[in-house]
C-alpha cells in the first residue's frame, strides 16, 4: 500500500509522523512545530505574567512543557497544528461523544493516540481502517468489528485516544480505497505476512546393497587365491570346517593364515 503515507520513526519526531499521517502528506517539520510550540510557550508567559510575581519567576526558570530537545511536542502543539487545517480533536470520553463511541467505525474518521509520548494515528482511507504508526514497518489492516475491540484494549493499556473533528483533506490513497477497497487477505499475505518459503526436503539416498559388494570382495579374494568361482562360501566357516591331513596340515596353516589375512584386508577397505 504504497499509496498510504507512512513515515518511520526519527528520534522522538512521533508527533509530527502522527501529524503527517493523519493528513495523508507530509505538511509539517520540526521546525514548524516547534515554531508553534514557542508561540505557545508565549502565551503561557504572558499569562503567568498577569499573576504574582513569585509565580511567575519560577515558571521562567521552567523548560517549556510545549516541546524538548529530543522532537518531543505536547498536545497542545497538536491541537494547534490541527487547528491550521480546520480540524479539532475532542478527548475520547468526552459526554457528547457517549453514543458515538459505541460504534466508531460508523461515527467516526480518525484517532490520534498517545501514551508515554508517543503518538500514532488511526483513520479511515476509503472504506477501511488503518492504524498508522511510525513505529511499525507500515500501514495495519484494521477491520470495522475489531476497531472497537482495539480502541477498548488500547484504554485498557493506559492510552489517551481522541477523536478527530472535522473533514479531513482529500488524499489520492482515501480516492483510490474508495472504489478499490483492499483485500484483507492479500494484503496479510503480501505486506506484513510474507510467505516463508517452504525447506525442500533432501533427496533420499538408496541402501547400499551389502550383498552385492560383499561378492565383489569375495570374488576379488578368490581371484587372488587363484578361485574364479563367482562366489564362496564364507573364509571363516570354511576354515573351521576343511578337512586337515598330518602331512600337509603346516601347509595349510600358512595357506589358511594367508588367505585370513589376504579377507580382512579386502573386508576392512
Amino acid at each position: 500500500m504504497e499509496l498510504i503515507h507512512h513515515e518511520v520513526q526519527e528520534g522522538q519526531l512521533c508527533a509530527q509522523h502522527c501529524l503527517n499521517t493523519l493528513l495523508q502528506c507530509p505538511v509539517f517539520d520540526a521546525i514548524q512545530l516547534a515554531s508553534i510550540a514557542q508561540q505557545l510557550d508565549s502565551e503561557e508567559t504572558s499569562k503567568m505574567a498577569e499573576g504574582s510575581s513569585e509565580e511567575y519567576s519560577r515558571f521562567l526558570e521552567q523548560p517549556s512543557s510545549n516541546m524538548d530537545d529530543s522532537g518531543f511536542f505536547s498536545v497542545q502543539v497538536i491541537m494547534r497544528a490541527l487547528e491550521v487545517y480546520g480540524l479539532s480533536a475532542k478527548h475520547w470520553k468526552h459526554p457528547d461523544l457517549i453514543e458515538a463511541r459505541n460504534h466508531p467505525a460508523d461515527n467516526f474518521s480518525a484517532l490520534v493516540c498517545n501514551l508515554n509520548q508517543h503518538w500514532f494515528t488511526i483513520r479511515k482511507i476509503g472504506l477501511q481502517w488503518f492504524n498508522i504508526d511510525s513505529c511499525k514497518s507500515g500501514p495495519t489492516l484494521i477491520s470495522d468489528t475489531y476497531l472497537e475491540v482495539y480502541l477498548k484494549q488500547l484504554e485498557l493499556d493506559g492510552y489517551t485516544i481522541f477523536v478527530i473533528l472535522g473533514t479531513l483533506p482529500e488524499c489520492q490513497a482515501d480516492a483510490v480505497l474508495l472504489t478499490s477497497p483492499l483485500d484483507p487477505s492479500l494484503y496479510n499475505c503480501t505486506d506484513s505476512r510474507k510467505p516463508v518459503k517452504a525447506k525442500e526436503k533432501a533427496p533420499v539416498s538408496k541402501p547400499v546393497e551389502t550383498e552385492s559388494v560383499e561378492e565383489i570382495r569375495r570374488k576379488r579374494l578368490a581371484k587372488l587365491c587363484g578361485e574364479e568361482k563367482p562366489s564362496t562360501p564364507d573364509l571363516h566357516s570354511e576354515s573351521e570346517n576343511c578337512p586337515s591331513t598330518d602331512d600337509n596340515s603346516g601347509q595349510d596353516l600358512d595357506d589358511e593364515e594367508l588367505r585370513r589375512a589376504i579377507a580382512m584386508s579386502l573386508l576392512d577397505s
